[in-house]
C-alpha cells in the first residue's frame, strides 16, 4: 500500500496517465474506423476533426499529450499540499479512462457505449467544479475578492 501511495505522490508520473490515453485513444481511433471519412462524420472531438481534414494528426496528437502532461503537472503542484490531491488525481485518471474508453467506441460502435462515455466526462467535470468550489470556499484566503 506505501508503494501505491507513493506512486500517486509522484506529481511527474501521474501526468504520464492522460498522455498515454491520449496515445491509446487516438491510436484505436485510427486503427478502428475505417477510413478518413469515417472520422470527419463521427468523431466527437471537433480539434481532432479539424486535425484529421488538414493533414495535422501528429502536430495535434504531439499538442495535445504536451498540454496534458504540463497542465496535469501544473495542477498536482498547486494541489500538492492540498486535501483536495488524491482527488485530483481520481479525476485525471477518471478523465484518462474517458479518452481510453473514446478510442475503444470505434470498435463497439454502440450509441448506448458512447452515451455512456460522455456521462462519465460530465461526471468528472461535475467533480472538477466541486473541488473547484472547496477550495475557494474552504481557502477564502487565496480569493483576492473575499473580505
Amino acid at each position: 500500500m506505501k508503494s501505491f501511495k507513493n506512486i500517486i505522490k509522484n506529481r511527474y508520473f501521474i501526468p504520464l496517465i492522460p498522455v498515454f490515453a491520449v496515445l491509446i485513444d487516438y491510436s484505436l481511433t485510427f486503427s478502428l474506423a475505417d477510413n478518413k471519412a469515417m472520422i470527419l462524420a463521427w468523431e466527437a472531438s471537433p480539434l481532432l476533426k479539424f486535425a484529421t481534414a488538414n493533414g495535422l494528426i501528429y502536430l495535434y496528437i504531439a499538442g495535445i499529450m504536451l498540454f496534458y502532461y504540463f497542465g496535469t503537472l501544473l495542477v498536482l503542484k498547486l494541489l500538492e499540499k492540498s486535501n483536495v490531491y488524491p482527488v485530483a488525481v481520481g479525476l485525471i485518471v477518471a478523465l484518462s479512462a474517458t479518452h481510453i474508453l473514446g478510442g475503444l467506441s470505434w470498435y463497439f460502435r454502440n450509441p448506448l457505449y458512447s452515451n455512456t462515455i460522455y456521462g462519465v466526462s460530465i461526471l468528472s467535470i461535475v467533480v472538477a467544479i466541486a473541488l473547484f468550489g472547496y477550495v475557494a470556499i474552504r481557502h477564502p484566503g487565496n480569493n483576492p475578492h473575499s473580505a
